[in-house]
């Protein structure tokens, strides 16, 4: 079940299918915003904060596939795009959409993925919420301060990227657990579908460099697990 109240922005041209999704997303007492075309929702999606954005590809003044790559680089919020055929669905996952419905659709289908995104991003902010409001991380070697944003390693600050930092932070919030590097795009840079594992490994280099000239045993907590991922180990 969906949250009561939760807000739901609707992008479709066809009236028939906004009534329709409107109807039913009200029967789980959802607040329904609608949209027509890609100028309007696109500056809806910025003025207010929606739990999920359901786009349709065909929308005028701007495609949903281009809509849904320039709404993911400038918030947060889940988008699951209405297509028309497979074509379609691979660029809207491309474009960064969190999940994509064929057309024809079930109604009862689509109501369970929303509430399935709707539930996973919810549990993911208050996640990252969690990390951010505590006090510190205290580690063998490292002490994290999120409300700062400074780290120490041996007690001696280093200086990282906005990136740097929140891959390390997580990592620390989570010693001695494996993390994919799937995972660590999902959590860090909000990507379901990443399209270069590269970046986590050029970021994780960076952070293991600028560690090592504070401390050599907090550089080595960061192990690499081939073909899987890294994990940041705790000796203590």
């Amino acid at each position: 079940m969906l949250k009561y109240g939760t807000k739901i922005l609707i992008v479709a041209r066809d009236r028939r299918i906004q009534m329709l999704l409107k109807s039913n997303l009200a029967k789980e007492g959802c607040m329904v915003d609608q949209a027509y075309d890609g100028k309007s929702s696109f500056l809806k999606a910025r003025q207010f904060d929606y739990s999920l954005i359901l786009l349709d590809a065909a929308i005028p003044y701007q495609d949903g596939i281009t809509l849904c790559s320039k709404i993911k680089k400038d918030n947060e919020v889940p988008v699951i795009v209405l297509t028309h055929n497979e074509h379609q669905m691979l660029e809207s996952f491309q474009a960064g959409a969190d999940d994509c419905v064929l057309k024809p659709f079930s109604s009862t289908e689509l109501i369970l993925r929303i509430q399935a995104i709707v539930k996973r991003y919810t549990a993911r902010r208050s996640n990252d919420s969690m990390i951010r409001n505590r006090e510190f991380i205290k580690l063998s070697h490292l002490i994290i301060e999120p409300s700062a944003h400074r780290i120490l390693a041996d007690h001696k600050p280093v200086h990282f990227s906005l990136k740097e930092y929140e891959l390390l932070l997580y990592m620390a919030s989570n010693p001695n657990v494996v993390l994919t590097k799937e995972h660590l795009f999902h959590v860090v840079w909000k990507q379901e579908q990443p399209k270069n594992y590269r970046r986590i490994d050029t970021h994780i280099q960076r952070i293991r460099d600028k560690l090592s000239k504070a401390s050599t045993v907090s550089r080595n907590m960061i192990q690499t697990i081939w073909g899987i991922g890294y994990i940041l180990r705790d000796p203590v």
